[in-house]
């Protein structure tokens, strides 16, 4: 694989963050023009047709990423799954996810909660738990782990998990790490809750 300059990567980036896809894409494709297998390239490329709602040209740039990793690729495998999710193929989703799992070893938390939430969803909902709680015990700053965590709890009517939970938040706030939302959807969120569990 060609060497990306990391100027170009950041380009492609702020494009996308101005809605600007198609310059983007064209960057993108650029760099598969001289590099065809260039991993960062059909990353972008992919989550740029996301971005479209393409998502049958999305899949082409991750089904060749697969092909080229044998299938053995976590974060393409992860990219799958999301797609996959998006048609609502949930038990082929999940194949996807549990394969990337077993390559790393389930030892990445995102991977294991989005695998939990399938579980759960699914309706192995105390395997969902157990994959869930494996998340946490990896990474217990993640904001999203926590809400899940607490909204599964309330669902399963394990009050006192979800208030030991909802207490955590509180005491962790300033620590905590935000991959997905702002600090101000989880408040709102987890006041919520705690208002709820205050009134039962």
């Amino acid at each position: 694989m060609n060497y990306v300059p990391e100027s170009v990567l950041e380009k492609i980036e702020q494009l996308k963050i101005d809605g600007n896809y198609d310059e983007a894409l064209h960057l993108a494709n650029q760099i598969l023009m001289k590099d065809p297998r260039n991993e960062d390239a059909l990353f972008q490329v992919a989550d740029i047709q996301y971005l479209k709602w393409e998502i049958g040209n999305a899949e082409k740039s991750v089904d060749f990423l697969l092909n080229i990793k044998w299938n053995k690729d976590p974060v393409s495998l992860y990219v799958k799954w999301v797609l996959e999710m998006e048609k609502t193929n949930w038990a082929e989703a999940k194949k996807y996810l549990r394969k990337a799992l077993e390559i790393v070893n389930f030892e990445n938390p995102e991977m294991l909660r989005c695998y939990a939430l399938s579980e759960y969803w699914l309706g192995n909902r105390e395997k969902g738990i157990d994959f869930l709680e494996k998340a946490y015990e990896i990474n217990k700053l993640d904001a999203e782990i926590i809400y899940n965590m607490i909204e599964i709890y309330l669902l399963e009517k394990k009050h006192n998990k979800a208030k030991k939970m909802i207490e955590y938040y509180y005491q962790s706030k300033s620590e905590l790490s935000l991959f997905w939302r702002p600090i101000e959807f989880y408040d709102e969120k987890i006041d919520l809750f705690n208002q709820y569990l205050k009134n039962i």
